[in-house]
């Protein structure tokens, strides 16, 4: 045995003991090398630029700012502009890029995953595989033929690439797993109350992966908020924040305005840590050993 239960407590082993040690040192670096960055970044962001300047000389970068400069955040507002749009625009263009291609990725690829995951039907394994094949293929090697697809069928710079795009795979193998470990005897009550496939999809199974659409839509959410090559290389036009503090950065470093700049980016940082936070129960109650729970 290598646990002995002594009462209600777990007496581990001095290999287990080693073990959970080692592990629980990885992840606590690993979680500061996520944090430890990002406080820098919003304690550089009150900063006056003399004493930011002076603070990075001196070896002293997260000492704490002599003069809170939350004129900064004004002045990143302001200042931010990218090819006439402004700062609160490209915040306006995140949040629609962001939102309107949930709906349809989550309709098609409930859709897809229901049909392969429930009924018998020639090709029913190919695409199955085909789906796993696209998924493991390197993506950036596909950009080149994508740009020119895009710009063969009137996608360039236009709002309609998104919708596009979220029309593919998605989230196919979430849904496919949860979808093969409900029960088919809902679809036969529905039968036999005289329901069909439509009745069984949209009135009995899709209500039950709720928490998983919701799941699936938040971290759809944060990932297409800091998505800016898609919007950099298919939609000048339309900047999001993440392409624009792309854009901007070379500029406002170059000239001084480090502290306005990393402002901007802390507003940026707000809206998906906010979701995050109030959706993280809901996103790990739903994922179980990098699977779903049924």
């Amino acid at each position: 045995m290598f646990r002995k239960k002594i009462g209600l407590k777990v007496k581990r082993t001095r290999g287990e003991q080693v073990v959970f040690f080692v592990a629980g040192t990885l992840f606590f670096l690993y979680a500061a090398s996520l944090i430890v960055p990002s406080l820098w970044m919003v304690m550089s962001s009150f900063k006056h630029f003399a004493d930011y300047q002076l603070d990075l000389t001196d070896g002293q970068p997260f000492k704490l700012p002599t003069q809170w400069m939350w004129e900064n955040y004004r002045d990143a507002f302001e200042m931010m502009e990218v090819d006439g749009t402004s700062y609160v625009g490209m915040v306006f263009n995140s949040l629609w890029q962001s939102t309107l291609p949930i709906a349809v990725q989550v309709f098609f690829s409930a859709s897809f995953a229901y049909t392969v995951a429930r009924f018998e039907f020639p090709g029913r394994n190919f695409l199955y595989g085909l789906v796993i094949t696209i998924m493991v293929l390197p993506i950036m090697s596909g950009n080149g033929a994508g740009f020119k697809l895009a710009v063969n069928l009137g996608l360039y710079d236009n709002p309609l690439k998104l919708i596009v795009d979220a029309t593919g795979w998605g989230s196919f193998l979430y849904y496919y797993a949860f979808f093969k470990s409900v029960s088919k005897s809902y679809s036969e009550a529905v039968y036999i109350d005289g329901g069909g496939e439509f009745s069984t999809f949209f009135n009995i199974i899709l209500p039950q992966a709720i928490p998983l659409i919701t799941a699936m839509s938040v971290m759809s959410f944060i990932g297409r908020w800091n998505d800016y090559m898609t919007i950099l290389l298919y939609l000048p036009s339309y900047p999001s924040i993440g392409s624009g503090l792309y854009i901007l950065k070379s500029s406002f470093l170059r000239t001084g305005k480090d502290p306005v700049y990393y402002a901007g980016s802390t507003i940026a940082l707000m809206p998906t840590l906010i979701v995050f936070i109030a959706c993280s129960d809901k996103i790990m109650s739903n994922m179980s050993m990098g699977g779903l729970k049924g």
